[in-house]
């Protein structure tokens, strides 16, 4: 027979054939099975989980603001617009470089406080770098993959120095399980976002307390809520004093369009984190399991 009219079906039945038949080529098909399994869970999920090295993300709050020009003025309550952005800038296999920026400013644009900063942020754990950005950072930038309750140092362009987060409990929120954690900044320096406030810094410094939560689906580490409020001070460097009323009095919460947007992210990132490291692994194993007792049975046939 001519070999173009070969029965490309019997061909396939006969290797078949010969695969049941071959205890050896069966225990090479469960071991690869099994590697395979291992290689997902262990190196391909964990390269895949990487913060993204274009990673993007923008954030907007509905916030309220009781603010006075100095510190003896009345204050002026007004509705804000306030936006956090990260961009990386440039990446690596390890770490990325992100422009973090917060923007509050009124609804006729006037900028009551602006930060703009450099951080490099470890693209595995969303660890600060203390070597890298336009300052020495230490904990996190975001939550990290696979969030666990217990307390998180953080440092994010939401503040402009270190501050604390503590999981506080588990709470179900719109169908997803999230971590709650109360989060406290007690104090920190943030004259530089202060900058078109007169006389800052040329002879006052601002401090600011605050405190507030976050949500968190705990797989992927994504915030899909926060809130916060707090107050800021203009301080006399020599004496530390703080020099009367606060300049500035807030309350602020995600938009609903930044809660949809988030838990649509970490929805999507939830799955994909089961699928690499849980649903494939376990469809691999139970084939690596079958193959290697037919090849076991094969031998004791034999």
């Amino acid at each position: 027979m001519d070999e173009a009219q070969k029965d490309p079906t019997a061909e396939k039945s006969a290797l078949m054939r010969a695969l049941r038949n071959s205890p050896r080529a069966q225990l090479f098909i469960a071991v690869a099975f099994c590697l395979l399994a291992a290689l997902l869970r262990w190196w391909v999920a964990p390269e895949l989980e990487l913060l993204p090295a274009d990673y993007v993300s923008e954030t907007s709050y509905a916030a309220n603001l009781r603010s006075r020009e100095t510190p003896s003025s009345p204050a002026l309550e007004t509705e804000n617009i306030v936006r956090r952005r990260d961009q990386t800038l440039n990446s690596s296999d390890s770490h990325c470089i992100i422009q973090g920026d917060a923007h509050w400013s009124t609804l006729a644009g006037s900028v009551i406080f602006e930060t703009r900063n450099l951080y490099g942020v470890d693209r595995r754990n969303r660890q600060n770098l203390p070597g890298y950005g336009n300052e020495s950072r230490t904990g996190q930038y975001l939550f990290p993959p696979h969030t666990e309750k217990r307390q998180y140092g953080m440092w994010d362009p939401l503040y402009g120095g270190p501050y604390v987060a503590a999981f506080e409990s588990v709470e179900q929120w719109r169908g997803l399980e999230v971590y709650v954690f109360k989060f406290l900044a007690d104090g920190i320096d943030e004259t530089a976002g202060y900058a078109s406030r007169p006389d800052v810094p040329e002879k006052y410094r601002v401090l600011t307390y605050g405190q507030g939560r976050f949500w968190v689906e705990p797989v992927s580490g994504v915030v899909v809520d926060h809130e916060d409020a707090g107050v800021s001070y203009l301080i006399e460097p020599k004496t530390s004093r703080r020099e009367g009323e606060p300049i500035n009095e807030w309350k602020q919460r995600y938009t609903h369009e930044t809660v949809e947007a988030q838990l649509k992210d970490a929805k999507a990132t939830r799955w994909r984190m089961h699928a690499l490291e849980v649903w494939l692994p376990v469809a691999f194993l139970p084939a690596g399991l079958f193959a290697m007792t037919l090849s076991f049975l094969g031998r004791r046939k034999k």
